[in-house]
């Protein structure tokens, strides 16, 4: 009997676990948080307008494979 099947959906539930603990965890957290303040402190600079441009923040997280790190970014204005 083959447990390739199994250890499949093992190593998934562990990604899953892996990625929702990604998302709720420090460095996103601390992206999330420069991606604000840098749009506030640059708007109130007078270097861009409200909705202009865009600002992203690579959310570093030594644990997590580089290809599945986020890249948290400022909303467009469009």
């Amino acid at each position: 009997m083959s447990t390739g099947g199994a250890e499949a959906a093992a190593a998934a539930a562990v990604e899953v676990m892996s990625s929702e603990a990604y998302l709720a965890g420090d460095a996103v957290r601390e992206a999330r948080e420069l991606v604000a303040e840098l749009c506030r402190h640059f708007y109130l600079q007078g270097w861009v307008t409200g909705t202009g441009g865009s600002i992203t923040v690579k959310a570093n997280d030594p644990a997590v494979l580089l290809a599945q790190q986020l890249i948290v970014m400022s909303p467009s204005g469009n």
